[in-house]
């Protein structure tokens, strides 16, 4: 390709010098850094001459000369200083011209200085006016219709050209150095308005009627007429004798105002914390429990954890709610202590100033466990994939379980219990009948399998099943001093209603514990001593 002549094509058009290197293809990140120098290499007499206003400035002074702008003792009058004005790039809408980005980077500063990341690096990110396709697609069938050995997949994308340019600049302007979004946790985005758009995509009702029509037929489906998706797909086999078919696009229309910059988004990346916690309390729910809009317990797991994070950052409660996201490998009722080494927890903190360092962990645990309800010995930074191991794990771990039970009865139609006669005891036959109970083949895993509807006192929130889950072992011992006592250490599956397994839940589960006792029994206290999930692991 004759790249001088492609160049020259778009300054006739209107083209900035951007955008002139972006027709030609070039894709090195430093040709647009060093745009200056590489638009000169391409124009017929080496110098540059983007908008012409050195010219227009030195034919303004000699028509003051001409005109007798002096003095009357000869000298000449310094002419006032003028604005250099800037034709406005008919392709990006001024976007790519560097006259207009001051408003940009005062927007950016402003938002940095509010959120006060403390990051060293930065992406940045471009939301372009949707008219810009239009733009590319119209110049684009103009030079493939000059230069016939031109492609269109040419060119080089908008925001790929205004990151290699504007994104440099602003690097300096904000003391950051500018990286790639796969490695820096900062993304600043600014998002660009063009005033005309709508009226300019109007003509896309001409040029692709039958997909503007439907669209309108379906207006709760398609709420928004013009779309990124549906202005591509409207342009996608539109020839230039169809373009020059409407009106005032027999040639690229100039542009009267530019893009403006509406709004500089800045956010970090999410930061992720893991850890485990173990819990002492009997009146304590894993998360806020509210019933119909009222609470029921005045703190929760969650809340005990989430308080010492909070005043780290410097986050109000409205902050907490929308920033801060509790995740677990599962959960225990409110009055089921978790025990051992504690439950697998993950915090996801949107939006952060910047990560917490070892020693601010070290007192966020602190904060947690001095309260003696809650205890968190160890919180480390994870990654996202890795919470993807901890959803997994809430259904396929396995959970030990210490419960404290109470022998009923007999089976007999009246339980002793009741009619006065021998106190109810637990025996060594009753121990060991429960430890030798299973309905498995002795080979496997398991040693009962049982099927649970799901418990009447869950129905509220999941929906009516029947669930089969695996009790891998059941170990029984008697409690020395409490004849009707005796205690049940418990390895099952996730997602066991241990429970409703020790009582039955009026036959809802079986077999249930009664079957393998040979009596009726009751639980009176349950904990979670052990879950069987490596994470997180050590860093």
């Amino acid at each position: 390709m004759d790249n001088k002549a492609i160049v020259k094509f778009c300054k006739e058009v209107g083209c900035c010098d951007i955008c002139c290197l972006r027709y030609l293809g070039l894709k090195n990140p430093a040709t647009y850094e060093n745009y200056k120098e590489y638009i000169h290499k391409y124009t017929e007499s080496g110098v540059e001459v983007e908008n012409n206003s050195e010219e227009q400035q030195i034919t303004s002074n000699s028509v003051d000369n001409i005109n007798g702008n002096t003095d009357v003792n000869g000298c000449d009058d310094e002419p006032p200083k003028k604005k250099k004005k800037i034709s406005i790039c008919v392709s990006c809408f001024g976007i790519l011209q560097e006259e207009n980005w001051s408003e940009c980077f005062n927007m950016v500063k402003e938002t940095l200085e509010k959120k006060r990341y403390e990051c060293s690096t930065f992406a940045c990110a471009l939301s372009a006016p949707i008219a810009t396709l239009l733009r590319d697609k119209a110049i684009i069938l103009h030079l493939s219709d000059a230069f016939k050995d031109y492609k269109e997949d040419t060119l080089t994308p908008l925001k790929e050209a205004w990151k290699w340019t504007f994104g440099v600049k602003l690097a300096a302007q904000i003391g950051m150095t500018l990286d790639s979004g796969a490695i820096s946790p900062l993304l600043i985005t600014l998002n660009m308005e063009y005033p005309d758009e709508p009226q300019e995509l109007e003509i896309l009702k001409q040029l692709s009627p039958s997909l503007f029509q439907e669209r309108q037929k379906q207006r709760r489906k398609f709420t928004v007429e013009f779309t990124r998706p549906s202005v591509e797909q409207a342009m996608d086999k539109i020839s230039l004798e169809q373009l020059k078919g409407v009106d005032k696009w027999n040639k690229i229309p100039s542009v009267d105002i530019e893009a403006k910059c509406v709004s500089a988004m800045c956010v970090h990346a999410p930061s992720y914390l893991g850890g485990r916690y173990i819990k002492l309390s009997r009146e304590l729910p894993q998360t806020p429990w509210l019933i119909k809009g009222k609470r029921m317990m005045e703190s929760s797991v969650q809340e005990i954890i989430f308080e010492p994070i909070a005043k780290v950052f410097d986050l109000t409660p409205e902050d907490v709610e929308h920033r801060l996201k509790f995740m677990s490998a599962g959960r225990e009722d409110v009055d089921v202590r978790c025990l051992g080494d504690g439950r697998p927890f993950a915090i996801e903190i949107t939006d952060p100033r910047r990560d917490l360092t070892g020693d601010e962990l070290k007192r966020v645990c602190e904060e947690i466990s001095k309260g003696g309800q809650v205890i968190v010995q160890k919180l480390m930074h994870v990654s996202r994939n890795e919470l993807s191991e901890l959803k997994k794990g809430e259904e396929t771990k396995c959970k030990t379980y210490e419960a404290l039970c109470i022998k009923l009865g007999n089976e007999n139609p009246e339980p002793n219990i009741l009619n006065g006669k021998t106190p109810v005891a637990v025996t060594e036959e009753d121990i060991r009948r429960i430890n030798e109970y299973r309905n498995t083949e002795a080979e496997d895993e398991a040693k009962i399998v049982v099927k649970q509807r799901t418990p009447i006192r869950v129905l509220h929130r999941r929906p009516l099943l029947t669930r089969t889950r695996r009790i891998y072992d059941v170990v029984a011992r008697r409690v020395p001093d409490y004849p009707q006592l005796f205690t049940l250490t418990i390895r099952t599956e996730a997602g066991t209603y241990v429970k409703e397994w020790c009582h039955g839940e009026f036959g809802r589960t079986t077999p249930s514990l009664r079957d393998a006792a040979g009596f009726r029994a009751d639980i009176l206290a349950l904990d979670v001593t052990a879950v069987l999930l490596d994470w997180p692991r050590p860093q």
